[in-house]
């Protein structure tokens, strides 16, 4: 009897943690795709100083949290406004997205941003301020399918995130820099080997008139997105032309994104910060003439 019991134990403690597990990755999945959602209702108070060449970091997350690369990329951020005189400031706060504190602001960053970010009134304010010549600079995650914002994906991004590899996570793939706005060009290799969780979309921005600034080589990689249990359907790249940073005009604002960084040590990546520092001049057409 006490053989029974002690048998039945340990099977009612081994359902229990099995149960435990499989609500745990629930939650995850469930937070990665579609966020826990909140809003915040009362602003920041900006810096009274706030002027010239101003930037908006904002890194807020709803969904998945690349807290290690958020992490390593405020740094990275505070050094290029201190070497380019820009007006840096950060908030994880979406009720800066108010239509008064946003025209302060030449460019914002969505600095690895996930799930619904902002509400109904501030997505209005942040598309207004796009349509007026607002500056957008996307980050990994920003493009990710989390955001629950037909409009966003359409328009702003260009592009349906279907998957990402993990078959492995992280891999070297190279890529290729292709002609474009010298703006965006200027410093930047033409060939350029980095390990990344690799993004698959379902469509190709280039086929919407989008510019694309590189693409990543499959050759050597594994595309697949599949996952034991949780997804079958995933086992597919872009094939030879598979964009991974671009760039395009939205009315009189200027849309730039990347699909890199997700570790936190590609924000110490020469090249990627070149990009990611051009991006933000051009963006936010600073230094043209």
């Amino acid at each position: 009897m006490a053989l029974k019991r002690k048998l039945k134990v340990f099977l009612l403690s081994f359902l229990a943690l099995v149960l435990l597990l499989l609500l745990a990755g629930g939650l995850f999945i469930y937070k990665a795709v579609y966020g826990f959602n909140f809003y915040e209702n009362t602003p920041p108070e900006l810096p009274v100083d706030l002027a010239g060449n101003t930037v908006l970091l904002f890194s807020k997350t709803n969904g998945f949290r690349h807290g290690e690369a958020i992490e390593a990329s405020i740094p990275a951020f505070e050094k290029m406004a201190k070497d380019n005189g820009w007006s840096l400031y950060i908030t994880d706060n979406g009720a800066v997205f108010n239509s008064e504190q946003l025209q302060k602001f030449k460019v914002v960053i969505w600095n690895n941003t996930s799930g619904k970010v902002l509400n109904e009134v501030q997505r209005e304010n942040f598309k207004n301020y796009l349509a007026n010549g607002g500056g957008f600079v996307g980050i990994h995650a920003s493009g990710d399918s989390s955001h629950q914002w037909g409009w966003y994906e359409d328009n702003v991004i260009g592009a349906h995130f279907s998957h990402h590899t993990m078959n492995p996570q992280f891999q070297k793939a190279w890529m290729h820099l292709e002609e474009g706005n010298t703006m965006l060009t200027e410093g930047l290799s033409k060939t350029w080997e980095h390990e990344e969780e690799w993004y698959m979309f379902v469509d190709n921005p280039r086929k919407k008139g989008f510019q694309v600034l590189y693409t990543v080589d499959e050759t050597n990689m594994n595309p697949s997105g599949n996952i034991p249990l949780l997804a079958s359907d995933k086992d597919f790249g872009m094939g030879e032309d598979h964009p991974i940073a671009w760039y395009h005009d939205l009315n009189k604002g200027r849309i730039f994104y990347s699909a890199l960084g997700h570790q936190g040590k590609a924000f110490r990546e020469p090249n990627h910060l070149i990009m990611l520092e051009n991006a933000v001049h051009w963006a936010g057409r600073f230094n043209e003439r």
